[in-house]
């Protein structure tokens, strides 16, 4: 089945749909969710992307989420959680801190930045998550170039902005 994305403009308004390939062929300006994912020891919930992935495959990802569809609507907070149960069997409340434009690839994305709290197992979802690894702030930024380029701005934004709030 072919997910249909919410498509939006330089305002972060939608202005329509595109089955995923689409928006991926012609690199249009859609929405994603970012959750950077902390245990009580301070390392992070890292993912390695599968090799089947449409975007960046095989490399790491700073953050969980996804690419937002029609049936999130502008239920950014929804979308988050259902991204966190998809691909790591997490159920655990979520932190908004707001809106973040991304440009990657000739295009842009606006991020929906969320922060969580986890502690013990997660269940990978095969089709998405070849393994996760838990780092350290500084070991995944020593690993940036591991990584998906939109994440790593998502992750230390999240943290940034996380901080602030303190």
């Amino acid at each position: 089945m072919t997910e249909t994305v919410l498509i939006v403009n330089e305002n972060n308004e939608v202005t329509g749909t595109v089955p995923r390939p689409e928006m991926r062929a012609k690199r249009l300006p859609h929405r994603a969710s970012y959750i950077v994912l902390e245990d009580k020891s301070g390392r992070f919930y890292v993912e390695k992307r599968t090799l089947t992935k449409d975007y960046c495959p095989g490399m790491l990802d700073a953050c969980i989420g996804g690419v937002v569809t029609i049936e999130d609507g502008d239920d950014m907070a929804g979308s988050a959680g259902r991204e966190l149960r998809e691909e790591l069997g997490v159920r655990t409340d979520l932190v908004w801190l707001g809106w973040l434009r991304i440009d990657v690839q000739d295009s842009f994305v606006y991020g929906g930045l969320f922060y969580g709290r986890h502690d013990g197992a997660v269940t990978m979802q095969p089709e998405e998550v070849a393994d996760v690894i838990m780092l350290t702030e500084d070991e995944m930024l020593a690993r940036a170039a591991e990584a998906t380029p939109d994440s790593v701005i998502a992750f230390r934004e999240i943290l940034r902005r996380l901080r602030a709030r303190e």
